[in-house]
Parts: structure tokens; sequence; C-alpha cells
């Protein structure tokens, strides 16, 4: 119980400062975007919303090969898994061969 007390606590300083630190930033860029034309301002939006998107999409295009590599390694290991006399037959091809492999030190 204490720990989770402490961890709350913790947490909630960790994220108030980051709070503190992202409202600088976010005071600066209202201040800017409210001192220029109307126009200017929706350009800087529809700038930010590509960037957004464009970021969006390079993040799938990275992620989804690791996504089918960690697809393939789980397939693999179920089968592996529900096979389970491969598992058994490479565990005492294994402990069979240290036997021998220690006698002919």
């Amino acid at each position: 119980m204490l720990l989770t007390r402490l961890l709350a606590f913790g947490a909630a300083d960790i994220l108030q400062t980051i709070q503190d630190y992202v409202t600088q930033y976010k005071d600066i860029a209202i201040g800017f975007l409210g001192s220029q034309n109307i126009w200017i301002q929706a350009a800087i939006l529809v700038g930010l919303a590509l960037f957004a998107i464009i970021g969006l999409f390079v993040f799938i295009k990275k992620f989804f090969k690791l996504f089918i590599v960690l697809g393939i390694l789980g397939a693999v290991g179920w089968y592996l898994y529900t096979q389970t006399d491969i598992i058994t037959n490479l565990l005492d091809g294994i402990t069979g061969a240290i036997p021998i492999f220690l006698l002919t030190l």
C-alpha cells in the first residue's frame, strides 16, 4: 500500500514537471500564432497536420517489418509448443551429447 502511494506521488511529480515544461512552449506557440494573420495561422496548422500525417505513415512503415517478424516468431513458437515431440527430441539430443563430450575430455 505504501509503495503504491509513493509511486502515485512520484508519478504526479513527474507529470507536473512535464506539464510545466510543455506549458512554456505552448504559451510561446499560442502567442506567436495569435500575432499572425489568419492565413498564416491556417498555413502553419496545415503544415503541422501534414507533418503529423507523414510521421504516422513513416512510423507504420518502419514498424511494419517488426510486426511481421514478431508474428512469424510467434507462429513458430506456437507450432513448436504444440508439437512437444520436437522439443523433447531436441532436449534429449542435447542432454545425450553432453556426457559423451565430457568423457572425451
